[in-house]
């Protein structure tokens, strides 16, 4: 991996990562032509995809303490160890879930591939502040982990997480106002 300069819309990516989600989720609360009226499915096929999501990222944060304030350091093991990104990982199975649930499967393509745009940008600006951070621990981590399709890591021994289940599914709060724009969309009919 070189070391190449931030470029503006990286650093715009990562630090907006949030806000720039807003517009897409703001479509599916509000949009509600052609919507696919299936409720068993939509509920179901939409949690299939959400549930997973939110896992991921509960497993996610017990590796990375960085949220959790137990200190900095590069993770590497957990979901770390098959993927540089599971975060956002999570975060695009959450999206094409609630796409689902607001009925509208039909946009799962455009919010998901923002998504992945947004995220992408944000990942190179993230990867050049670890490789300036951890220097050559990074490097060859990169070079083991994929950046976004998982490969299964096997180790050798399981490595305990950092965090305790309970304090990485609490600093995943804003999952749950993914899930009330579901609700709410479902109450506002």
């Amino acid at each position: 991996m070189q070391n190449k300069p931030y470029r503006l819309y990286q650093a715009a990516a990562f630090k907006l990562r949030g806000l720039l989600m807003v517009p897409p989720i703001a479509f599916l609360l509000f949009w509600t032509r052609w919507e696919w009226e299936y409720e068993a499915g939509v509920w179901g096929i939409g949690l299939a995809l959400f549930l997973p999501g939110v896992a991921l990222r509960v497993w996610s944060q017990r590796y990375l303490r960085y949220r959790l304030r137990d200190g900095k350091g590069l993770a590497t093991a957990g979901p770390y160890a098959w993927t540089r990104n599971p975060v956002y990982l999570g975060n695009l199975l959450m999206f094409a879930g609630l796409c689902v649930i607001c009925e509208l499967p039909w946009v799962m393509p455009f919010v998901v591939g923002w998504a992945a745009l947004v995220y992408h940008a944000a990942v190179r600006f993230e990867e050049d502040r670890l490789t300036k951070r951890y220097g050559a621990t990074y490097v060859a981590y990169c070079h083991r982990v994929p950046r976004w399709v998982p490969c299964i890591a096997v180790e050798a021994s399981l490595p305990v997480p950092s965090a305790s289940l309970w304090r990485a599914a609490t600093v995943e709060w804003q999952c749950l106002l993914l899930a009330i724009v579901a609700v709410a969309k479902e109450c506002w009919h």
